[in-house]
């Protein structure tokens, strides 16, 4: 079931003279290589943006963390959405397999258990395709320039570099992607740093977009 997800989730990455700077996690949603991140892993700027090939196809081999060869794919940005923190990126490939549907928050529980799919910590040069579990803890809506949408916060603490990872639906039969990890809810003041660790960050209160957006932005609204 799983093995899917190692050829269609990658990380996002930037090319610079002292090799590739990886950024966070996208996932592809069309088969001729469109790719859903976050906004704020490539800003505004696509200048030597790239797309890590995948790696493994297997999800229960061990990966090798001293191997940082990487086959990186130039990568364009095709839209943004600043105020829902939605990127579609373009890449030149063609995936022939079928891609799990876009679904929404609707379409599940609070309680329910969710499964994610990223790249914790690859922002410090770590590249390992990582599942987890957590549980739908709350739905919410957000307001960002007087532009609401549906959020879920599930039940896990978000690490550099999951932002842009899929939230895919356990409790359903079909593989069904329903959400896009943004980050960590960040209380606003009083903001120290240990060690590049913010003590407010360690909770397990995760935002996460709905896809219903992405797939919006797929067919050309919002």
């Amino acid at each position: 079931m799983f093995e899917l997800f190692t050829q269609t989730v990658m990380t996002i990455g930037r090319i610079e003279t002292s090799g590739v700077n990886m950024l966070g996690t996208g996932f592809l949603v069309t088969n001729d290589g469109t790719i859903a991140t976050t906004r704020h892993v490539v800003g505004n700027d696509d200048k030597n943006l790239a797309v890590l090939f995948p790696k493994i196809r297997d999800i229960n081999i061990y990966q090798d963390t001293s191997d940082v060869s990487c086959q990186c794919i130039p990568a364009t940005i095709l839209e943004i959405d600043p105020f829902k923190d939605i990127a579609l990126l373009k890449v030149d490939l063609h995936y022939s397999g079928s891609l799990p549907t876009l679904s929404s928050f609707d379409t599940i529980d609070v309680g329910k258990e969710l499964g994610i799919f990223g790249f914790p910590h690859c922002t410090h040069g770590r590249r390992v395709l990582t599942f987890q579990k957590a549980e739908i803890g709350a739905k919410i809506i957000l307001e960002s320039n007087s532009v609401k949408a549906k959020y879920a916060v599930i039940n896990t603490q978000a690490r550099p570099g999951q932002s842009g990872s899929l939230l895919l639906s356990l409790s359903s039969a079909n593989q069904t992607i329903v959400g896009m990890l943004i980050g960590a809810f960040i209380p606003s003041g009083g903001s120290i740093s240990l060690s590049g660790i913010n003590p407010h960050e360690l909770h397990q209160t995760t935002h996460c977009i709905s896809a219903e957006y992405i797939k919006a932005m797929l067919e050309g609204g919002r």
